[in-house]
């Protein structure tokens, strides 16, 4: 019990770090997701009109939220983590009582619900440009909680192995961003040559933005029992790896 109090106070500290400042955590990426509702759903949705026999405004608003949670999720746990390497703060946490998987439960719990706040508020957003209909919620919550978990767990290897602020980026920027926008955030993956349907199928984060707009609009560019599938592997490896990084002090006893 008491190791399970410090894993909830751990928690605390974190979802309190990131609650101090919430115009900066929390506000941006709704932000970001208004201005792509009223640039892109607007401005290209008077062209394209319908996407798989729906508005595309409907259709990219999904994509939009995942988004939004995506990258909430990675920078909560990636920023905490690696400024309290930074700060030397990290082994006050090591020596404590603590099992290694509850720290990273810890950070992971605050992450994803920095996720789902930011979620929420897109979707409050939405309802104001769009007639969104919800028309699974179990899958709705099982990918935005799902995803959340593995990319706050990907945050977390990041801070682990990156050495200094202009490492912090590199994932984020060269990888997490360009797969998100490849990955049917404004477009139909069916609405591309059968060579480039093929290429983008290896793209994991095609498989979490199809499925959780499964979840409002009942149909998907690729088998939902596959992303089902994928986002549960996804998860149990990168908690597996975090897991191992902190069993092994990996850039934490240098």
């Amino acid at each position: 019990m008491s190791n399970l109090t410090g894993m909830w106070t751990l928690a605390q500290r974190e979802i309190s770090r990131f609650l101090r400042v919430w115009q900066q955590t929390i506000i941006p990426p709704i932000i970001t997701s208004t201005l792509f509702i009223l640039i892109f759903g607007y401005s290209l949705g008077s062209r394209i009109k319908m996407v798989g026999g729906i508005g595309y405004l409907e259709f990219i608003i999904p994509g939009l939220l995942m988004m939004g949670v995506i990258m909430s999720a990675y920078m909560n746990t990636s920023s905490s983590l690696f400024i309290s390497k930074f700060q030397k703060n990290i082994q006050e946490v090591l020596v404590s009582p603590l099992a290694y998987w509850q720290v990273i439960a810890a950070l992971t719990l605050a992450a994803v619900l920095r996720a789902l706040l930011v979620g929420i508020g897109i979707l409050i957003v939405s309802f104001l440009f769009a007639n969104l209909v919800v028309g699974n919620i179990f899958i709705l919550l099982y990918f935005i909680i799902m995803v959340s978990i593995i990319f706050a767990f990907a945050g977390i290897a990041t801070a682990l192995w990156a050495t200094s602020f202009d490492k912090m980026n590199v994932f984020a920027t060269f990888l997490i961003t360009p797969l998100t926008y490849l990955g049917g955030v404004f477009f139909s993956v069916q609405m591309l040559p059968p060579m480039w349907q093929n290429f983008a199928k290896f793209n994991p984060i095609l498989y979490m933005v199809d499925g959780f707009r499964y979840g409002f609009i009942g149909t998907s560019d690729v088998n939902i029992w596959y992303s089902v599938i994928l986002v549960f592997l996804l998860v149990v490896g990168f908690g597996a790896l975090c897991v191992h990084l902190f069993k092994i002090g990996y850039k934490l006893r240098d």
